[in-house]
């Protein structure tokens, strides 16, 4: 039996096998009844009756169970007991870390930026999948399989891992010392939200809402909850230190970011079928909808807050479709400016509080202002990938990974300012993900991870 099928097996719930097997015995034996004319089945046709009446009602009873139990507990929520948690095991990696490179390939680039090689870690014997955190000095990631692993950003070492068993990782937060995360599990239709203590690696908690498979994190310091939002399941508040349930509305259907803004919370309902759209403000303490207003959009693909400045505060950045988004206000919903683009855009991102890239899927780069949506500069940019751009920590160069081509791989570092190339940092395999942190920098293959220091800084 192959991986995929027993999670298949796993997805079926025990109510659904039961009442399919009670209605399997009911269904033969009325076969056999009808079918059959022997003396044997003469003889035994009273309890034969009873086996397929008796199959047939534990079948209906095994079936409505479930929505029974929903109707005594309809947000259908639960909070894993403390001794159900999944446990961190501490385990170092096949191989140590590598502090001298065979390949001067893989180095050879320094030359043009202040950094220095520090390790390369194998990740033996599993994949890299994706970044989740970076705190002091402890590196989270996910591998393949859904295991969330940590070890010592500055030497590699220091390994330890969580089976979170996580199929898809929808949102990521991290507050002060804690990491939370959402995502969907193999084995349940739900969402799952985890959280996770960065000092002292391990799970504090977990809770589950059922019958959900999109959502968003979100916080609001106020009142020290985790903001929610599941589609079909609606919006939740979450004590962020317990895991307890500070209020819910489930009949408000969102699965975008719910933006904390000064007193209330702002959360966008699609135009869904023949209901109207609905923006809602909604009080953090209680929540209870503070103001409801309507509006046309049938989705918002990218919700994106920004911080606080001279010429932006209590603003966002919303993407529509892939050829339109605006910039609004949180407080009173007015819009600075709406942008409808003569091409598909891939992505949005921002750079600061005053600016933001438009990356199109044709590879056309344009940086423009946020607070009038002006043009600064606008680059077509040739054999690079827009899967994800970095920045580096003074804001003077952003990176972007190159194609891989004949075995050649890499990460183009450009002039923030003016789009100008720079120089490619060539690696010997594709680079998944690349992060900047304090005076290092990391770049991320499936099989390993490169960490570099800035030396000039570090004196």
């Amino acid at each position: 039996m192959n991986v995929n099928t027993l999670e298949f097996l796993n997805r079926i719930s025990f109510f659904s096998i039961l009442s399919w097997s009670f209605f399997m015995v009911a269904a033969v034996s009325a076969l056999v009844l009808t079918n059959l004319r022997s003396s044997l089945i003469r003889k035994y046709r009273s309890p034969l009756i009873s086996v397929a009446l008796s199959s047939l009602l534990l079948g209906v009873v095994s079936t409505g169970t479930p929505y029974f139990l929903r109707s005594l507990n309809p947000d259908q929520s639960r909070l894993t007991p403390i001794d159900q948690l999944t446990i961190t095991q501490w385990v170092e990696p096949v191989s140590n870390p590598e502090t001298t490179l065979q390949n001067e390939d893989e180095t050879s680039w320094l030359k043009n930026i202040p950094y220095r090689f520090k390790y390369k870690l194998q990740f033996n014997p599993y994949e890299f999948s994706r970044l989740i955190s970076i705190h002091e000095s402890t590196m989270v990631i996910m591998d393949q399989k859904g295991t969330l692993r940590g070890f010592n950003a500055y030497s590699g070492l220091n390994h330890w891992s969580i089976e979170l068993q996580s199929q898809k990782v929808l949102s990521t937060m991290q507050v002060l010392k804690k990491l939370y995360i959402l995502d969907r599990v193999f084995s349940l239709d739900a969402l799952r939200v985890t959280c996770i203590d960065l000092q002292n690696p391990s799970v504090l908690w977990q809770r589950f809402i059922p019958n959900s498979k999109d959502g968003e994190l979100s916080f609001f310091p106020e009142t020290q909850s985790v903001l929610i939002t599941t589609g079909a399941n609606g919006v939740w508040s979450i004590l962020a230190k317990t895991g307890e349930v500070l209020w819910k509305r489930p009949e408000i259907y969102s699965k975008t970011m719910a933006i904390p803004s000064q007193k209330h919370v702002l959360v966008f309902e699609p135009v869904v079928a023949n209901r109207a759209g609905a923006w809602y403000f909604i009080d953090p303490t209680t929540g209870k909808v503070v103001q409801k207003a309507p509006h046309v959009y049938p989705e918002i693909s990218s919700f994106t807050p920004i911080a606080a400045s001279k010429t932006a505060s209590e603003y966002f950045l919303a993407k529509v479709n892939p050829e339109q988004f605006f910039y609004m206000k949180h407080t009173d919903l007015s819009t600075g400016w709406s942008f409808n683009a003569s091409e598909p855009i891939h992505s949005t991102l921002i750079v600061d509080s005053e600016h933001y890239f438009a990356f199109y899927e044709s590879k056309m780069l344009e940086l423009r202002n946020i607070a009038t949506n002006d043009l600064i500069w606008q680059k077509k940019m040739s054999g690079v990938l827009n899967t994800w751009m970095r920045f580096t920590p003074d804001h003077q160069y952003f990176t972007l990974p190159t194609e891989s081509s004949d075995g050649n791989a890499g990460v183009a570092f450009y002039e923030l300012g003016t789009g100008n190339y720079l120089f490619t940092a060539k690696t010997s395999e594709p680079i998944i993900d690349m992060v900047f942190f304090g005076d290092w920098f990391y770049l991320f293959s499936e099989l390993h991870v490169w960490a570099f220091q800035n030396e000039a800084r570090a004196r």
